[in-house]
């Protein structure tokens, strides 16, 4: 099986050369299938595949990485503010660091042609990350120091890489079929996984003080949960996929992309939901929490180049980077609020402002939803009256979501037993491809009632005059779907 993965691989490279112009010296394993996924994508696109619609409301910049053709891999944010990732070409074989201002520094890797992939921050104020061509385990200070652990077994191609709850790192050895534990100190554990060629490769630390990883061949298709004591458990997962990348979410579940377009999701006590990514042969790869309380993802064929944007209730938005055939990867939450990825096809680094990714309530704030749990629209209410000696303010929200109604809501302006606005919105897409805002007071001030459509930054304003009966709006063509 592994000669044929390696074969599959070689060819994948070659082809992928003539198709794209993209020659990374030699690439081993999962990057193989997704560069196999990326060509194949690309043909059919060749032929006319028409795609779904994109959102562009988000802010992108790109960074040149120095190294040419350095196929950057994995992404960590580190300890020192910075980010960090692997350039995994024989042309680089190095440690990069970003600031978030956009400056690189790249630390060579003592061993030649060791194929440097998944990336963390430990425990320890270091990074570490896999070595996937020569077996290794490597530590990089802040300082650029590295240090490298070989793994017992041979040709054991670790992938993913996460601090665990038992301040060890752990590690996915995918040709092995194991589970490898590396202490700061570099004693590594190696853990059998109980099905045979499962290939895993992802791996994350769970809100069950376990670890949760991908098994990621269609022979396989589960997901593994182990224990800090090496007990290991599988969940099948309903589409036959490869399954790649997986990430702990803000509901308390693990997250996970699958080849066969679509992002999972599985409970700690094994409940897989599947949803359906709108882009056909998007080929979703590294995923990550973002700083919304949303998961952001990778969608890395050259056909698609998007990130994607996935609810905790199941909403996808897609969003196309700058470059075309980036070629992405991973993808990593910074700690500037924006995401960062890696582009492997277009040598760079990128970064991702979240614009409009969902409503934060307060006082004087009202979330409505489109979507359940996307607080997808804002409302605020100004208001201005001469009446009783004049008095100017803004509106008190009263959300009424603990009832079960998550389109509409209430505002008060002078006291909180005296509502005097209602407003809700609508989604009826299917009746005229709009969203509908609907409001009635019962006041006659002065007002402005602001509704922001945060996936996408439009505003709708709407006012009544001072001294004047607010006369009900019903705009049934507010904001364009979806």
């Amino acid at each position: 099986m592994r000669d044929t993965q390696r074969a599959q691989g070689h060819m994948s490279l070659v082809l992928a050369e003539e198709v794209t112009g993209f020659s990374p010296a030699r690439v081993k394993g999962p990057l193989c299938k997704s560069l196999w996924g990326g060509l194949r994508v690309t043909l059919v696109a060749l032929f006319g595949v028409v795609f779904a619609p994109v959102a562009f409301a988000q802010t992108f910049t790109e960074f040149a990485i120095p190294t040419a053709q350095s196929l950057p891999s994995g992404i960590t944010a580190g300890p020192d503010g910075a980010l960090w990732f692997t350039e995994m070409s024989d042309l680089a074989n190095k440690i990069g660091r970003i600031t978030t201002a956009g400056v690189i520094t790249e630390f060579p890797i003592p061993t030649a042609v060791s194929q440097p992939n998944g990336i963390t921050a430990g425990p320890d104020g270091a990074l570490w990350f896999t070595e996937d061509l020569v077996g290794n385990i490597g530590r990089i200070t802040t300082a650029g120091t590295i240090t490298e652990f070989a793994i017992p077994t041979a040709d054991s191609s670790p992938n993913g890489i996460t601090v665990g709850p038992d301040d060890a790192l752990w590690f996915t050895e995918s040709y092995a079929s194991k589970i490898g534990r590396i202490t700061t100190a570099g004693v590594i554990t190696e853990f059998a996984v109980p099905t045979a060629d499962s290939f895993p490769h992802g791996i994350t630390a769970g809100p069950d003080d376990a670890l949760w990883f991908t098994e990621s061949t269609l022979a396989s298709n589960k997901i593994g949960r182990i224990t800090t004591a090496g007990v290991i458990t599988e969940f099948p997962v309903p589409t036959a996929s490869d399954i790649f990348y997986i990430t702990a979410g803000p509901d308390g579940a693990l997250w996970f992309t699958e080849f066969a377009d679509k992002i999972g999701r599985i409970t700690t006590t094994g409940v897989i939901t599947e949803f359906t990514i709108p882009t056909a042969f998007s080929t979703p790869d590294g995923i990550t929490a973002g700083p919304d309380g949303a998961l952001w993802f990778i969608e890395s064929t050259i056909a698609s180049d998007k990130i994607g944007r996935i609810t905790t209730a199941g909403l996808i938005t897609e969003f196309a980077i700058p470059t075309v055939k980036g070629g992405l990867t991973a993808i990593a939450a910074g700690p500037d609020g924006a995401l960062w990825f890696t582009e492997g096809g277009g040598n760079k680094i990128g970064r991702l402002v979240p614009v409009g990714t969902g409503c934060t309530p307060n006082a004087t704030t009202l979330c409505i939803d489109d979507q359940p749990g996307d607080r997808r629209f804002k409302i605020q209410v100004a208001f201005a009256t001469v009446q009783g000696g004049g008095s100017a303010g803004n509106g008190q929200a009263i959300a009424l979501s603990s009832l079960g109604v998550t389109h509409g809501g209430l505002f008060w302006f002078f006291s909180a037993d005296n509502p005097e606005l209602l407003i809700k919105v609508l989604p009826a897409c299917g009746v005229n491809g709009a969203h509908w805002v609907f409001a009635s007071a019962g006041t006659n001030i002065g007002l402005t009632i602001t509704v922001t459509d945060t996936s996408t930054g439009a505003q709708k304003p709407y006012t009544n005059p001072d001294l004047q009966a607010m006369i009900p709006i019903q705009d049934v063509s507010a904001f364009v779907c979806p």
